[in-house]
């Protein structure tokens, strides 16, 4: 299992990985089948450096997870990031997680900002071990399967 940075040549199985994750987790913002991007966009979005992607890719060279984060677009908001994570169901659990951590912290330099569904307490765990904390609760920020689920904003920063 390595860390490498998404490329463009990833573009396409980058895609189907995230499709995966949607299908097998309940966790992720895109519900199964909604996720529209086409390989082409996708690789636009890497080329331009808006997003950093950092994926873990299996011994066999498959993806199995990825960790993006979406800078800032204006001056007083370049300094943070949005952090999304995504880790296929069968391979949580082995540590890839602080791997991708690891290698996004490598890349930020700020303040970094993340939210996770406040039930989700394997992912909460892993934000806590990275150093991230709780700053609040987005109260019915999602709706899935017809339940509105709270959502934890968790932080942490990196240059203190």
């Amino acid at each position: 299992m390595h860390v490498r940075k998404l490329t463009a040549l990833d573009a396409e199985n980058y895609l189907k990985l995230c499709e995966t994750i949607d299908e097998e987790s309940e966790f992720m913002l895109f519900e199964p089948g909604e996720r529209k991007l086409q390989a082409q966009r996708q690789i636009k979005q890497i080329q331009s450096g808006v997003c950093e992607v950092f994926v873990c890719a299996a011994d066999d060279g498959s993806l199995v997870g990825y960790v993006a984060a979406v800078r800032g677009q204006v001056q007083r908001t370049r300094h943070r990031a949005h952090i999304i994570i995504g880790i296929r169901q069968t391979y949580i659990g082995q540590g890839i997680g602080v791997k991708l951590f690891q290698a996004l912290e490598k890349w930020a330099c700020e303040e970094n900002e993340l939210t996770v569904m406040t039930h989700h307490t394997a992912a909460v765990r892993l934000y806590k071990k990275m150093g991230f904390i709780i700053e609040g609760t987005k109260k019915h920020a999602l709706k899935v399967k017809g339940q509105y689920v709270d959502e934890y904003v968790m932080s942490k920063l990196i240059n203190e």
